[in-house]
This record gives C-alpha cells, sequence and structure tokens, in this order.
C-alpha cells in the first residue's frame, strides 16, 4: 500500500487534524483493496468525517479531498491525499 499525502491540509476546525491523522493511520494499517475499503466505510459513516473530506475510488486507487469551508458541496482543487493498491 502507498499512502501518499500531496497537499497541504487547511485547518479551519479542530477536529480536522485529528480526523485526518486517524485517517492516514487507519489507511497506513491496511494490506488491500480491501481493507482499504473497511477503513473508508467506517470513516464515512462518521458525520464528522463527511463534513471535512470527500473521498472516491479509481480502479487501482482511491483518492480523498477536503471541502471548502466556505461551500462544503465543493471540494479544494487539489487532491489531499491517494492510495495505490
Amino acid at each position: 500500500m502507498d499512502v501518499r499525502i500531496e497537499t497541504m491540509l487547511c485547518v479551519w476546525d479542530k477536529a480536522i487534524p485529528y480526523i485526518f491523522i486517524g485517517l492516514v493511520n487507519a489507511l497506513t494499517l491496511t494490506t488491500d483493496e480491501q481493507g482499504v475499503r473497511k477503513v473508508m466505510n467506517a470513516f464515512w459513516e462518521r458525520d464528522e468525517y463527511n463534513a471535512f473530506f470527500m473521498h472516491g475510488f479509481g480502479k487501482h486507487h482511491l483518492w480523498v479531498y477536503q471541502r471548502k469551508a466556505s461551500n462544503p458541496t465543493q471540494c479544494m482543487d487539489n487532491r489531499l491525499l491517494i492510495v495505490e493498491f
């Protein structure tokens, strides 16, 4: 598993760094695609995660974007992290 942080985290709420570090820690412990999907399902069920982050899957990767503070229906321009499996 290759977890790569690609851009700076914007912290406008005190919960953001805790959620992000928890996500990175959980993802680095996975060993396969199924593990990544299990972690993301667990995070997706949390309202706080969904308030600040958005994710999706490609054929061999997971991407995570940070939501905009000004309009949570939109994401920041740059991808926050990618996990290749």
